[in-house]
């Protein structure tokens, strides 16, 4: 019996998913996602590497419009550009299993085509939730072994990517087959990239929403990928994982879609520091400050001591990946927002105490929850000698511990106001609230201007 390549089956799962509207809990998920997607890359359209981008190839103009600025572009550099900024700020969503951020280049990807197209908003969440569903199977089969060298945003985002766009072109189970296959081969992101403070990491998301346009526009011309680029026997799973089993992931989409199971980042750092800045958040609350502090005991999974585990950053994108600085900052300062990743807070002599004192473990117990989970303990020992501790079993944010209402608008808020002002920033919520409702999202202008 001939074996159907995974590209196709799941090519076959989204097509035949087209027989039925999106059930009214993912409809709301996916808007949320874009609604959150929003605000992370208003936000980050104004740190270098998106202003970078622009600089060196946004001047051609295009029908794609640039997030957080005026103008457009060609539909792969929107979404490269797009992409790129969607992830500067180490804010946008998170799929846990899959270890990876499905939103910054899924959504990127999906709306640089659906600009292209004048597609509806209704269309547009179709697209992206059906993104998240392929990219979201592929990076949890690809697990953890992947992940120990790979930046599954970069790879498994390619795939989300190119699905939501052949979801947009509503493109037949054979050329949607390629756009996944094209993508596949396209697929980079290395981990090297995190240990040094660079421009690549946001890039790994861009590179992934531009190859998933690249894929979907061109396999919807006719351009060919391999089918069994996935698991074939020198495919992805071999080269780049443990040889996972595909079969895993052979199942019908809906009535719950993966998109329902994302987490939204509150804060602007890695988020396997997140567990970690809640509990030292509970200790706070609680009233223990740096003055009660001769140790810092920090437990948590193995993987956030690998990644976010620098003890000694020396720049604020280092101090993004170190779970010493962000508790030593919850603890003093409170909630890490944006404005904890400066030169002058890094070298603040108070938190630079704080950090000496920060001792990390990997806790067992986390460790086996694992990527399902992301949990912390955090444990003050005062200069008498008493233990002061915080358990934390899911972060913040993750479905299993969401964000209030009031804290994702408050997110959104922050993240707008300084692009578009206060009172534009209020409306332009509702807009992206009502996407659904747009008949083409072209008259939706995410940025300056659009209110």
């Amino acid at each position: 019996m001939t074996t159907v390549p995974t590209t196709r089956l799941l090519a076959r799962h989204a097509v035949r998913a087209r027989g039925a509207s999106l059930p009214p809990p993912t409809a709301d998920a996916a808007t949320a996602v874009f609604l959150d997607w929003c605000a992370v890359t208003i936000g980050g359209s104004r740190t270098a590497p998106a202003e970078k981008l622009r600089q060196a190839l946004a001047g051609h103009g295009g029908v794609s419009q640039l997030v957080g600025a005026t103008g457009g572009a060609e539909p792969t550099v929107a979404a490269l550009i797009n992409g790129t900024a969607a992830h500067a700020l180490e804010l946008d969503d998170i799929y846990a299993p899959g270890l990876y951020h499905p939103g910054a280049p899924t959504v990127a990807a999906a709306l640089a085509v659906a600009d292209k197209e004048g597609a509806s908003g209704e269309r547009l969440l179709r697209g992206i939730t059906i993104g998240f569903e392929i990219g979201n199977r592929v990076a949890r089969t690809l697990g953890p072994a992947h992940y120990a060298y790979w930046h599954t945003t970069g790879t498994a985002g390619s795939l989300s990517a190119a699905a939501a766009v052949a979801e947009i072109l509503s493109l037949d189970t054979e050329p949607f087959a390629h756009a996944l296959a094209l993508a596949a081969t396209m697929a980079a992101g290395l981990q090297q990239t995190f240990r040094a403070d660079s421009m690549g990491k946001p890039l790994h998301s861009g590179h992934a929403a531009q190859a998933g346009v690249i894929a979907g526009l061109s396999a919807a011309a006719g351009f060919t990928g391999t089918l069994d680029v996935l698991d074939g026997e020198i495919g992805m799973g071999v080269a780049m994982s443990d040889s996972p089993s595909w079969h895993v992931i052979d199942a019908a989409f809906g009535p719950d879609y993966l998109i329902q199971s994302t987490t939204v980042k509150p804060y602007s750092c890695c988020g396997h520091t997140f567990a970690a800045i809640d509990a030292a958040l509970e200790l706070r609350e609680r009233g223990i400050g740096p003055h009660d502090v001769a140790t810092i005991e920090v437990e948590s999974y193995a993987a956030a001591l690998t990644v976010a585990g620098n003890p000694g950053p020396s720049t604020p994108f280092e101090a993004k990946f170190s779970i010493p600085f962000v508790v030593a900052y919850a603890l003093r300062e409170g909630h890490p927002g944006t404005e904890a990743f400066h030169e002058a807070t890094l070298e603040a002599p108070e938190i630079r105490k704080l950090m000496a004192a920060v001792r990390l473990h990997d806790g067992h117990e986390f460790t086996e929850a694992f990527p399902a989970r992301r949990g912390a303990r955090v444990v003050i020992v005062d200069p008498a000698g008493k233990h002061h501790r915080a358990t934390v079993p899911d972060r913040r944010g993750d479905p299993e511990n969401p964000l209030t209402p009031e804290q994702l608008d408050t997110k959104f808020l922050s993240l707008v106001d300084g692009v578009v002002g206060a009172g534009s920033a209020v409306e332009l919520q509702r807009r992206i609230r009502s996407v659904r409702e747009i008949t083409d999202v072209r008259k939706l202008r995410i940025g300056p201007g659009d209110t």
